[in-house]
């Protein structure tokens, strides 16, 4: 007991995380190979649908389901991470995987561009008082970006985190998180949907299980439960409030035949 309270106080990992964990692990026909391919790849499914499913449901019923902030801090994310595996493609000798993880963070950030333009027109009034100037709209999401941008890469130098492996867990904390606060408190279905909601646990188990998740697969001498426990409370925090949102979803009047704000009838319940 006493080791477990001072492993949780005082206990950090002793390994770290590095571009070439990426190619030893990711490199075709190296061990583990198949299995950590299967963990980034459902990582990024998943990754892909909280963000499909946004898009679908903002142009079709006029409302997305995340804060203003959370698109800007998504977009400011995933904006750094081109950079940061384009660079990390470059060191290895253009290693494949981190092509592929800039193009899917460019196809990250050309989602959240929508969004946030969405979020200037459809959801104006949500997030602004009525009769706010577009300018000043436009301004405040300009200003929202570029703290994120700049405190992210912050935290990324000090986290000497030179392939975003440490930092980059945050987006499935918040995302896991946030939603269901947002739609508890607007109390009504409109802006989200059930399958969305069984993505956001979807997410939650393939990011915090201990058997495989992307993150323990490239780096297991800092995401093991040995080396980090508190990631993996953190894991069942994230599939706590995944659920809740589900059941919080669940217990709302279904949403109507036709929506009002859209004229268009729901696509995804």
């Amino acid at each position: 007991m006493g080791y477990a309270i001072w492993k949780l106080i005082s206990g950090y990992p002793s390994g770290d995380v590095s571009v070439w964990d990426f190619v030893d692990k990711l490199t075709p026909g190296n061990p583990g190979f198949a299995s950590t391919l299967i963990s980034v790849v459902l990582a990024v499914i998943f990754g892909l649908l909280v963000y499909i499913f946004p898009v679908i449901l903002t142009e079709n019923e006029h409302l997305g389901p995340y804060p203003l902030w959370l698109h800007c801090f998504y977009f400011a994310a995933d904006f750094m991470g081109i950079w940061v595996f384009l660079d990390a493609w470059r060191v290895t000798n253009h290693f494949y995987m981190f092509l592929l993880l800039a193009i899917g963070e460019a196809i990250w950030v050309g989602m959240e561009t929508y969004c946030l333009q969405r979020a200037m027109t459809y959801e104006k009034d949500i997030n602004w008082k009525p009769g706010t100037p577009f300018k000043t709209r436009m301004t405040e999401i300009i200003v929202l970006v570029v703290c994120f941008y700049v405190g992210l890469n912050f935290m990324r130098f000090e986290l000497h985190d030179e392939t975003m492996w440490k930092f980059w867990i945050f987006t499935q904390v918040l995302i896991t998180i946030v939603p269901g606060l947002v739609l508890e408190k607007r109390g009504y279905r409109r802006g989200n949907c059930r399958v969305l909601n069984i993505t956001f646990i979807c997410v939650a188990l393939v990011s915090f299980n201990p058997w495989l998740n992307m993150w323990k697969a490239i780096a297991p001498d800092f995401f093991s439960f040995s080396a980090d426990p508190w990631y993996y409370i953190m894991g069942v925090i994230c599939l706590f409030f995944a659920i809740r949102g589900l059941v919080i979803y669940e217990k709302l009047p279904a949403k109507p035949e036709i929506i009002e704000e859209s004229g268009k009838k729901p696509i995804l319940k």
